[in-house]
């Protein structure tokens, strides 16, 4: 049961830096030319070989069906995330659904002023209601960061929150903004199953930092009370 995970990891060093507990995950970008921490499929295989003890996520932008599984088949992860419009057809999730035989991740993004979803309806309970009948996790991208701060998108946020994890039966991932600093307080408030973090622990953009890696994995760990775990 893990209940933070790193996305965006590119080397096995980044890597080992979180192979210390199944109480986390990496996930790599696999082939996703428009994201600077993407790895090839067979650079995600030679890291997911070479780990113990965290849990492997690849994370994939689809065009087709058969990238989903081809990539399954080549990197052997324990999990694979679905990110950008995907499952925005409802029969792509069908199909998915009856092929995949590893646990799917939904991954949803949430416009950072209208909080809208990117996909099946601009309603994010809504969408979070169709996702959760085809996937086994929702993982939702908001902005936990500097709109955190402010009082009315913080309240307009968590009520989001809230709405859909009253209308989901799945567990629920959050990210998006968060850093070792915040991600305390927002745990414990939004009480998702577990978090995602990506940039937030790179001081150059698209490599991850050790040190703030372990900071950030400690700091949840000091408030895995208020994670239900995945």
């Amino acid at each position: 049961m893990w209940i933070a995970k790193i996305s965006g990891v590119t080397d096995f060093d980044a890597a080992l830096s979180v192979d210390v507990s199944s109480e986390f995950a990496i996930g790599t970008i696999i082939d996703d030319i428009n994201e600077i921490r993407t790895v090839s499929k067979f650079d995600a295989r030679r890291i997911f070989a070479n780990v113990e003890n965290c849990i492997t996520i690849a994370e994939i932008v689809p065009e087709e069906i058969d990238e989903i599984f081809e990539i399954v088949d080549t990197c052997k992860p324990q999990m694979i995330q679905i990110n950008g419009n995907f499952f925005g057809d409802v029969n792509n999730l069908i199909a998915v659904q009856s092929m995949a035989y590893i646990p799917v991740i939904g991954s949803m993004f949430l416009n950072k002023e209208t909080l809208e979803s990117n996909i099946l309806d601009s309603n994010p309970i809504e969408a979070a209601k169709i996702l959760d009948q085809y996937v086994h996790v929702i993982n939702i991208n908001l902005p936990l960061g500097s709109s955190w701060e402010s009082s009315e998108k913080k309240k307009q946020i968590i009520s989001v929150v809230e709405d859909i994890r009253k209308n989901i039966t799945k567990p629920l991932v959050v990210g998006g903004g968060l850093q070792a600093a915040n991600v305390g307080k927002i745990v414990k408030i939004l009480s998702p199953n577990a978090v995602d973090i990506n940039s937030g622990v790179e001081k150059i953009s698209g490599i991850k930092n050790p040190e703030m890696m372990q900071e950030f994995l400690e700091t949840v760990y000091d408030f895995k009370q208020y994670l239900r775990g995945v």
